[in-house]
């Protein structure tokens, strides 16, 4: 899932000053960072990055603040700034510029710290925006949890812009982490160079803060309420029907691999990605002529995400008649 926008009542009322200042903050430093070349790239990225085990030595203790402005590549910081950039002026503008702007940056430093604890030891660089901005995700869902978020969905030939309640969206992303973060700690699986925890951490530390800045301040909390909206529109719902069918299916495929019918689960994997592709082929060309279909509607601007569909369905055919 990818957002690109947002419709929360109330709408931001002023400038987002400090979202700003962090945006071009992070893009500044990166370009920075990239023009230093791959060697000085490193070098700079292990001077200013946040290290667990540096940290409990005494040794660049500056780091936990500095690593928050720091990005591991190009994917890195432009999906951080998308998150930032949509989601941040909502928070700021509910918050107040100079108490947003310390949120964040006591977000990022939270984050980096519970990261920290579990893994004292850990010699590499902890880097990014993440854990700042998943505190902004927390308090996002906490005073605009009926906000709609419209996304990008995507996955395998499925392609599709749904709109979806912000507490189902950004809920669905914080189980991730949680379930990731688990996996690292009792390294139940390779280990990805990825602080899922650090996001877990500012996530928690987003609703606990914004929580206390609200109560403090005698501002309720109401915005649960948003007449009558639905949580979800039908393209979501849609997509997220065929992804977890076609998900079970391939686990019935594990299955019959695990129990030695190898030759059965290799056809009935076969049959799913024939199946997953037809359908994208026909979803996407119906709705490419204007037509409502099972991912998308008649409006003009999701065409553009059925020809994307149309090619993965083609592609994954031809995958496997071709192949």
């Amino acid at each position: 899932m990818l957002p690109y926008g947002d419709d929360p009542r109330p709408r931001p009322t002023r400038i987002p000053f400090f979202t700003i200042t962090f945006l071009l903050l992070n893009i500044i430093v990166f370009i920075y960072q990239v023009s230093l070349g791959t060697d000085g790239a490193r070098e700079f990225v292990e001077n200013w990055g946040f290290v667990p085990a540096a940290f409990w030595d005494g040794e660049r203790i500056y780091t936990i603040l500095t690593s928050i402005f720091l990005h591991g590549g190009l994917l890195h910081i432009i999906s951080n700034m998308i998150f930032l950039a949509i989601f941040g002026p909502n928070v700021e503008d509910q918050l107040g510029r100079r108490t947003y702007a310390i949120f964040y940056l006591l977000g990022g430093i939270a984050a980096s710290l519970i990261y920290a604890l579990a893994f004292s030891g850990n010699e590499q660089p902890l880097v990014g925006a993440s854990g700042a901005i998943a505190a902004v995700l927390g308090g996002y869902v906490l005073l605009f949890p009926r906000a709609m978020v419209r996304s990008l969905l995507f996955m395998g030939p499925f392609f599709t812009a749904g709109r979806v309640a912000a507490i189902i969206l950004i809920g669905f992303w914080f189980l991730i982490q949680v379930v990731q973060s688990f996996v690292s700690i009792f390294e139940l699986a390779p280990q990805e160079n990825v602080a899922f925890l650090a996001h877990a951490a500012g996530f928690v530390f987003g609703i606990i803060a914004v929580g206390a800045i609200r109560e403090s301040r005698n501002q309720t909390i109401s915005h649960w309420e948003s007449g009558a909206e639905r949580w979800f529109n039908r393209a979501f719902r849609n997509w997220l029907i065929l992804v977890t069918l076609f998900g079970l299916g391939f686990v019935f495929v594990q299955f019959l691999a695990a129990s030695e019918s190898e030759a059965l689960a290799s056809l009935v994997q076969s049959g799913l990605l024939v199946l997953a592709g037809i359908v994208a082929i026909l979803d996407g060309w119906w709705r490419l002529r204007g037509y409502d279909a099972l991912l998308g509607s008649t409006q003009r601007a999701e065409r553009a995400v059925a020809i994307i569909q149309l090619i993965a369905g083609f592609s994954l055919l031809s995958s496997i008649f071709w192949a």
